[in-house]
């Protein structure tokens, strides 16, 4: 199948930043065959080729979600005023837990893929969260995006450390019969987890759109052994780890306390700080930390709607840049961003680095944030030569949008306006590897009704049925789990960046560490 976009106002993000005011998009099979300003003669050559006007249209490469859970899915809005760690206990109980069946794994993701193709999102990373250790979770995700069109880059998700281990504090702060009861949930050795990344890679790495890569939960949650051994793999392989780290302050804390050591200092030491790095979050971190990041070529996800939701602070996109490190966009979970709609983080990543400090020289702009939304976001999953910019050879993920949205209206600066007036329903078309997946704003693969029904149904039974039982797991653990919050965020860690670039006199009044300016 053979597709021409013609004469629309093209913006390729290539490294020159290229920019048709009007032009034309070859696409051949699931490749950008040429971009010029009239492939009219190019395109006879393939018989029936579908020509889509796009006189109205701003053609731009589709955004590359860079941070996802859609185990999540049913979660949007149930939560608020919670801090990261308790905030787990609420949507990962360690009691009253939910099993679900395959086809509630597939209607959670079936809901954030179509929010995120809404949205103009062509690849999604999604960490997803598999409390069960069984296939079900990730082949039902991966079903549910290639159903959609939808790019799937998904982490087989390990941890080995259980409940007390991964918390400071706790040891000293349960009382011996909750202990009990912790120590004996059952997490399955490394092992069995290292078994079932190989069965979910030799199922889906490669085929229909998906990709599996690798998804240590954080340093913290995981022993020596299992991060030595997803080093390995790594390597072997050429895959990408994605890895929760320095989210908040108590993981800061907890790093100190388990390893005498920061978290990344801790991942350098079992082999897994590499170009194949991908830091989830990464805020608490000292100037050693992002100089070492720097210097291999790690990267980090930037979610600021969950960062903001949960009170962790914000990530130092400057000084991580300076340093090196390439940095993503990501809108993170479902349950704490509350949203799949890449539009939001944009826009929150394009405001929030303004506040704090008045030099602007130093704040984050629209253009920056398009970067980490696209090729930074490709590069964080290796498949930067793949995604992220309209090119000659590179895969044909591609999305429209209306130029005369009102949020476009007039059209100064496409990216800019992205960022502060536009929103996604300006997005119309969108087309992944050369097939398209949305038209016109319906979804082409899929009957959008139907499904959302059946979604619908699903996330009711999901509320009504699942939703007591985890809140009152959580109840059981909460006074410890606030006890430990409350000691970690008194305790000094390491000098780094200060969160919200507060002032020293403020820091200190707030219990922070000193910032090295």
């Amino acid at each position: 199948m053979s597709i021409l976009i013609r004469q629309g106002l093209i913006h390729t993000n290539d490294g020159a930043g290229t920019v048709l005011e009007r032009g034309d998009v070859l696409i051949v099979g699931d490749t950008i065959a040429a971009i010029g300003p009239d492939l009219s003669a190019e395109a006879a050559a393939h018989p029936g080729i579908e020509v889509i006007d796009a006189g109205r249209r701003i053609v731009m490469p589709g955004f590359v979600d860079a941070h996802m859970h859609s185990n999540e899915g049913f979660e949007m809005g149930r939560y608020d005023n919670l801090p990261l760690e308790i905030w787990l206990s609420e949507v990962y109980p360690p009691f009253g837990a939910p099993t679900l069946t395959w086809r509630e794994h597939y209607l959670r993701a079936m809901l954030v893929g179509i929010v995120s193709i809404r949205s103009g999102v062509t690849a999604l990373q999604d960490d997803v969260i598999n409390m069960a250790f069984t296939p079900d979770a990730v082949d039902a995700t991966a079903s549910a995006y290639r159903d959609l069109g939808l790019k799937g880059w998904l982490t087989a998700s390990m941890w080995d450390e259980g409940f007390l281990k991964s918390l400071p504090f706790l040891d000293k702060i349960v009382p011996e019969a909750m202990k009990a009861r912790l120590n004996a949930l059952h997490t399955p050795g490394r092992a069995e987890q290292i078994a079932l990344f190989h069965e979910l890679h030799g199922k889906w790495h490669g085929k229909d759109g998906m990709r599996i890569i690798l998804g240590p939960c954080g340093p913290q949650r995981c022993s020596p052994e299992l991060l030595e051994e997803v080093a390995a793999l790594s390597q072997a392989m050429d895959l990408p780890i994605h890895c929760h780290v320095l989210e908040t302050k108590t993981q800061a804390v907890t790093g100190e306390e388990k390893y005498g050591m920061t978290l990344p200092a801790f991942l350098a030491s079992v082999g897994c700080m590499t170009h194949r790095l991908t830091m989830n979050h990464a805020i608490w971190l000292t100037d050693g930390d992002m100089a070492m990041m720097g210097d291999v070529g790690a990267s980090i996800t930037h979610n600021p709607l969950a960062n903001l939701k949960l009170g962790s602070g914000v990530a130092p996109v400057r000084k991580l840049k300076r340093a090196g490190v390439n940095v993503a966009l990501g809108c993170d979970g479902v349950a704490s961003a509350d949203s799949a709609d890449i539009f939001q983080a944009i826009k929150a990543a394009s405001g929030i680095h303004k506040i704090g400090t008045h030099d602007y020289r130093e704040w984050v702009s629209a253009h920056e944030v398009y970067e980490m939304a696209t090729k930074n976001a490709a590069r964080s999953s290796l498949m930067q030569d793949e995604v992220g910019s309209l090119e000659v050879g590179k895969k044909a993920d591609v999305i429209l949008l209306d130029r005369y949205d009102w949020g476009f209206l007039p059209l100064h600066d496409p990216i800019q306006q992205i960022a502060f007036s536009a929103n996604s329903d300006s997005v119309q078309t969108s087309i992944v590897g050369g097939r398209v997946v949305m038209r016109d704003r319906k979804l082409a693969l899929i009957d959008e009704e139907a499904i959302r029904s059946e979604i619908s149904e699903a996330a009711e039974k999901f509320r009504r049925d699942y939703c007591p039982a985890m809140s009152a797991g959580a109840a059981e653990v909460r006074p410890y789990l606030d006890e430990m919050h409350f000691m970690a965020t008194r305790r000094s860690v390491p000098a780094g960046h200060l969160p919200l670039r507060m002032s020293p006199s403020d820091a200190k009044d707030r219990g922070y560490p000193a910032a090295a300016e």
